[in-house]
């Protein structure tokens, strides 16, 4: 990133800030997300484990109880006795074996040895569950060689579970067909069952297709309401996400025990994946939180320490230019090389406040200087326009005749200085008054009796006085030349407004003295004045032209 994209010290600051903040701000992110994936697959692999755990001891139960009814079967078949011995002997068998509920042991065409631990538990009972699991599939072996042709399942007699085991065995040559069955107890396998205590949350059982308990851990057997309503199948270890018959989502893992329905079924209640989502969230956020407030302290501390003064000087250069001018702050808390800056504009803004003052001093006495002379010219002026009054009054008609023109051209400059000066100071000089007094002063001085010059001006229309004299001048210049040979009938001298930022002068007269602006005199008055003429004399107009403001 190019800090100095950015137009203001407080914005490339932030910028380095950020520049330091976001690969932090990044990697705690990568970390927190990495940390997050191996703590799930950690949780994943722990649950998959116990899975596994509880359905090799199921198997490893079965095959013992495998190898106790393989045993008894070839006990009898070495023995080669009579019904009666096989009997006994499988009778001794139930009697004996701890949780063994009954027993079946068939050897070559001999009728099947059968003993139960149970009343409730009948010979045909014992009979039917053979012929049953006789057309089963049968289930693979785990490890080691096969031992026998084996079928394991679970089967209900009487309102009590019991564990099937079957086993038969029939490819040896010479050798007669050994068949048994050991049913026994749930009881017993749920003992068998037991790996220790069962983390809370954590219900582990062996169930018939997801929807028949056998044995449980962490819930009653006759408790189904953990079961998955979405259940899995299959030989592999299965890990997935659903909701239960009571509704709760939770993780189950399944494996299978022996086919075909036969499965370790555990559920798991996310306490871990949610404990792990908030060490995320504490992983992730702590650090971002951390680097934010870090962001907003350091843009305080450079508003505090560095903007806060820039601004002061700032308010305080923009302040010169108004006529309340005000010292940028100085104060013992600012860095030292700011205060050095401030403490270097208020001496420069001290020394120009004395600067302007003597200046504004200075400037007023000129003032006062300019508006003296202005009204001693004024005043000499009049005093000029006297006496040329005074001496034309003494003399002869003739004489009159000449020094009228010059006592009007006096008088117009002594009346554009005095309404220059109306207010005490040099201002634009109002065209309408001023041609107003001038037509007055030439109908009075140059021919008495009869108005017969007139001037038209617009309302607050203004020259200065060095353009509004030539413009006086030139209108006592056509009355002067129109009055030559003494015939003028009228002469009429207008100013409008033109244009935007000009004016229009148009002059009329009688046609006998349509020549009364192309004197050398009037044509240099008119270029003093920066006239253009736009229209040429015709009937009984003198001309038009148009004069800028």
């Amino acid at each position: 990133m190019n800090v100095t994209a950015f137009r203001t010290v407080r914005g490339r600051l932030l910028a380095l800030m950020v520049l330091v903040i976001l690969p932090i701000a990044v990697i705690t992110a990568v970390s927190a997300v990495a940390t997050y994936r191996s703590v799930l697959s950690s949780i994943e692999a722990s649950q998959l484990q116990t899975v596994g755990n509880f359905a090799v001891r199921t198997r490893v139960w079965y095959r013992e109880s495998l190898r106790v009814v393989l045993a008894a079967t070839a006990s009898v078949a070495a023995t080669d006795g009579t019904a009666d011995q096989c009997q006994t002997i499988t009778r001794r068998i139930v009697d004996d074996g701890i949780g063994i509920s009954a027993i079946s042991i068939s050897t070559g065409g001999r009728p099947a040895c059968v003993a139960s631990r149970s009343d409730g538990v009948s010979a045909s009972d014992i009979r039917a569950v053979v012929e049953a699991y006789r057309a089963r599939a049968r289930s693979v072996t785990w490890i080691g060689n096969d031992l026998a042709d084996t079928s394991y399942g679970v089967t209900r007699i009487g309102g009590r579970r019991f564990m099937v085991i079957y086993a038969r065995r029939g490819d040896i040559p010479d050798s007669p067909t050994l068949e048994s069955l050991l049913l026994v107890d749930a009881v017993i396998m749920d003992r068998a069952f037991d790996l220790g205590t069962v983390n809370p949350g954590v219900t582990v059982g062996i169930v018939r297709s997801s929807t028949e308990v056998v044995v449980a851990r962490g819930m009653n057997e006759d408790d189904t309401s953990w079961l998955p309503v979405v259940g899995r199948t299959g030989p592999q270890l299965q890990r997935w996400e659903s909701v239960s018959q009571s509704g709760a989502t939770g993780t189950y893992g399944t494996q299978l025990v022996a086919e075909p329905d036969l499965y370790v079924l555990a559920r798991f209640d996310q306490q871990a994946e949610r404990a792990a989502f908030l060490q995320f969230i504490a992983l992730l956020l702590t650090p971002l939180v951390t680097l934010m407030v870090l962001f907003a302290v350091y843009s305080l501390a450079i508003d505090a320490n560095i903007v806060r003064w820039i601004r002061g000087i700032e308010a305080a250069a923009v302040a010169r230019a108004s006529q309340k001018p005000q010292l940028a702050p100085v104060e013992p808390s600012m860095p030292e090389d700011m205060r050095r800056v401030s403490e270097a504009f208020n001496a420069l803004v001290t020394d120009q406040a004395e600067r302007v003052e003597k200046l504004n001093l200075t400037i007023g006495a000129n003032r006062h200087l300019v508006r003296e002379l202005h009204h001693r010219v004024k005043n000499s002026l009049q005093v000029v326009q006297s006496y040329i009054s005074l001496a034309r009054r003494q003399q002869s008609p003739e004489h009159r005749t000449v020094l009228a023109p010059v006592e009007a051209k006096v008088h117009v400059l002594s009346i554009a200085y005095r309404h220059a000066l109306a207010l005490g100071e040099m201002r634009p000089v109002e065209l309408k008054p001023f041609l107003d007094e001038v037509s007055v002063m030439l109908n009075g001085l140059m021919r008495a009796g009869r108005p017969w010059i007139s001037t038209i001006a617009p309302e607050d229309v203004g020259l200065v006085v060095d353009r509004a004299i030539p413009l006086g001048l030139l209108v006592v210049e056509i009355a002067s030349h129109a009055l030559e040979d003494g015939h003028a009938d009228h002469v009429s001298v207008e100013v409008t407004q033109g244009e935007e930022g000009t004016l229009t002068l148009s002059v009329t007269a009688d046609d006998r003295r349509l020549d009364a602006v192309e004197t050398k005199i009037a044509l240099g008055l008119l270029r003093q004045i920066g006239a253009t003429r736009t229209a040429d004399a015709s009937g009984t107009s003198a001309g038009r032209w148009t004069i800028p403001l």
